[in-house]
């Protein structure tokens, strides 16, 4: 994300680092959120088949090292030393909100500390899919708790932008929630266009066009241009100094 300063309307303003800190916050947080309950459909439906986790870790560009479902299910899960684990988005979504304390408050803060704590607890549990809807649970709660108590448009719209950006790229890469892509893309603009950016928005014009508007997508390529225009859509956008 390339904010140089992002300006608040009747405040100080954001940092560049403060800026980047909630745009994460927002996709690690969804991040977890989304691949939880993408876990809890495969644990219900697909335990007991072969499900192709090699593909699944494929389809989201992630290293495969497994050796197995059960050690897929297992360390994609829990190892906090696999970069692309739930747990370690987990931390980082954790690290993030404890150095936005100030900013997002500590009630906020306490509902993702409970999240990660009740992702711990799964790790040993004999009903795993239990405590991973706790943990879904607590994530829903600081959603509630941020937009409820934050009064910034800017530090609203930048964590929505965070966890909406997340979202579209984990429906389009696992071709999941099809139904909710136009949806969420308007979201999105929604989103940007009420952060005091400067500068062209032209990509996000890109995202709200035609494409975004199909009833489905016609192959991959346009899943892949739909996914390189997100990606891009925090970079090469000015700010005001």
């Amino acid at each position: 994300m390339d904010f140089r300063q992002v300006t608040r309307k009747s405040d100080t303003p954001l940092t560049l680092k403060q800026a980047d800190s909630i745009y994460w916050l927002g996709r690690y947080t969804e991040r977890v959120l989304t691949t939880l309950k993408f876990l809890m459909d495969m644990y219900d439906s697909n335990l007991d088949s072969d499900f192709d986790y090699a593909k699944y870790c494929q389809d989201l560009d992630i290293y495969n090292g497994f050796v197995s479902l059960s050690d897929f299910c297992q360390r994609y899960a829990f190892d906090k030393s696999y970069p692309s684990s739930i747990a370690a988005s987990m931390e980082r979504s954790y690290d993030n909100a404890v150095m936005l304390r100030e900013t997002i408050g500590s009630d906020a803060l306490s509902y993702i500390e409970m999240a990660r704590r009740r992702l711990d607890d799964a790790q040993y549990s004999k009903t795993p899919v239990l405590d991973f809807q706790k943990v879904i649970d607590c994530i829903m709660a600081f959603k509630g708790q941020f937009f409820d108590s934050i009064c910034d448009h800017n530090i609203r719209n930048i964590l929505n932008s965070g966890l909406t950006i997340e979202r579209l790229d984990m429906y389009l890469r696992l071709s999941i929630n099809k139904d909710k892509i136009s949806f969420e893309c308007n979201r999105l603009s929604y989103s940007i266009a009420g952060i005091d950016l400067h500068g062209s928005k032209e990509e996000l014009n890109k995202v709200c066009g035609e494409l975004c508007n199909k009833d489905e997508f016609i192959d991959n390529a346009d899943k892949m241009v739909l996914l390189q225009v997100i990606d891009s859509l925090f970079f090469d956008m000015d700010t005001a100094a």
